[in-house]
């Protein structure tokens, strides 16, 4: 039952953010347009996508705040995702694509609990960006100073047992 209310919210969330993706992705590219994606050597930048959930709780240390289920996983997952920047991160599988590939490998495997990890270092803004003059914003435009590395690297680590409940 709770798959089956997971997946009803993710159809939904789809449909509505469908319709939403295009102005929230041509809204990134206006403010983050101008920066120079190859200071984002990860390839990831927390600030250009959607924060599904919380990055900073996962960062491979553990805590009773950070367990991590099949939903966490997917939602961490697809954060990730969406902060692609530059070129750097281009061959990361889809949500889509890697969540049904997970679901196939578990359910080939009956008795068996399949593990999915994920471990990604990411950029993010450093807090004093702005007032250290690393980064300068003219007109809902980020831009970066030369000479200057605004940003700080992180990481994300999580594991999760990829237990699906058979329809």
């Amino acid at each position: 039952m709770k798959y089956i209310i997971v997946c009803l919210l993710v159809l939904c969330s789809c449909m509505v953010a469908n319709s939403q993706s295009n102005n929230y992705a041509n809204r990134m590219n206006h403010i983050f347009g101008n920066i120079d994606k190859s200071k984002v050597t990860t390839g990831y930048l927390k600030e250009y996508g959607i924060k599904l959930t919380s990055l900073e709780a996962y960062n491979g240390v553990l805590s009773d705040s950070n367990r991590v289920d099949v939903t966490q996983w997917q939602s961490l997952y697809s954060s990730l995702y969406s902060m692609r920047v530059g070129t750097v991160a281009t061959a990361m599988a889809s949500p889509t694509s890697t969540f049904a590939n997970l679901k196939t490998q578990q359910n080939a495997s009956p008795g068996v609990v399949l593990l999915a990890a994920l471990y990604y270092p990411y950029q993010q803004y450093k807090a004093n960006a702005y007032t250290n003059g690393d980064v300068t914003v003219s007109n809902d435009r980020i831009y970066d100073v030369s000479g200057r590395n605004p940003y700080d690297t992180k990481t994300a680590f999580a594991v999760a047992p990829m237990e699906y409940q058979r329809v």
